[in-house]
């Protein structure tokens, strides 16, 4: 049977949007609506995780800077090759914040929490090809204890120049969570025995970007989890179930294995996001009867 995962992020609203930009006093009640309204969506679905859809977080960057103390705001920088922008942390001493406040929106034992991975951080925060070991330790403080599934984003890994040290940061994050490893944008099949070798549960890849990836995979065998991102969150097409579920279910799976969007659902609009949720929803039912 194939399984199914929820994007790690999903569109604002855009009364939620203009009730935060006007800071107005009605910002809890949308922000409670809009999450019941994901998670009953994704519940309808029967995914194998929850997520609040981070409605809160601009981006995926100053999001899971806002975890840590010790950084401010800075330039307007394009989002790889996306009409999507986020503000460059400026770090000085990063220390860690408490998760709470963000998991009283996720109570649900099988949530699935993301962050920026810190080899991307540092790429994208400083453009320093290299792990930011502050942020890696500050973070893993802050997700010490963390049970759940915990999307690990590393695009910029795929821009070439591997760093060696992303597995010994990788070592920090809780042995708690279950840990995927997520990378897109870009073919990952040269990469890919290398991110085998990552300490994590598994990976979660942009098979949308990589036309190799069936054969990939088929050679060199997957982790114990592998999530196959076939469902396009940068484009507002609709997915035909059959087709992606006849691409899923093509591997000799050696472990679990599930369909998953390709990346974030951030840039697409928020009544297109529901309808991908569904079409995963439907992906999995039609895997349990074939």
């Amino acid at each position: 049977m194939i399984g199914a995962l929820p994007a790690p992020s999903y569109p604002r609203p855009y009364a939620l949007g203009e009730a935060l930009r006007k800071k107005k006093s009605n910002v809890d009640s949308l922000l409670n609506r809009y999450v019941s309204d994901l998670v009953d969506t994704q519940r309808k679905a029967s995914l194998d995780a929850l997520t609040d859809g981070r409605l809160l977080w601009d981006n995926v960057v100053e999001g899971s800077a806002s975890l840590l103390s010790g950084w401010q705001k800075g330039d307007l920088t394009r989002f790889f090759d996306n009409n999507y922008f986020y503000r460059r942390p400026i770090k000085s001493q990063l220390r860690p914040l408490s998760l709470e406040p963000e998991l009283k929106l996720m109570p649900w034992p099988n949530r699935l929490f993301t962050v920026l991975g810190p080899f991307s951080f540092s790429k994208l925060s400083s453009g320093e090809s290299a792990v930011d070991w502050d942020y890696a330790r500050a973070l893993s403080a802050v997700l010490k204890g963390y049970e759940g599934w915990l999307a690990i984003q590393e695009p910029s890994i795929l821009e070439g120049g591997f760093p060696e040290d992303l597995k010994a940061a990788l070592e920090l994050f809780p042995k708690s969570a279950k840990k995927l490893l997520m990378v897109y944008f870009r073919p990952f099949s040269a990469l890919y025995e290398k991110l085998l070798d990552l300490p994590v549960e598994g990976l979660w890849l942009d098979c949308i970007a990589d036309p190799s990836w069936q054969a990939t995979l088929k050679e060199l065998g997957q982790k114990r989890i592998t999530a196959l991102g076939l469902i396009d969150a940068r484009n507002t097409k609709l997915e035909n179930p059959d087709d992606v579920l006849r691409a899923a279910s093509s591997l000799e799976a050696t472990g679990e294995v599930y369909v998953a969007p390709n990346w974030g659902f951030d840039i697409i609009p928020y009544p297109v996001s529901k309808q991908k949720t569904r079409i995963l929803g439907a992906i999995k039912r039609r895997s349990e009867v074939s």
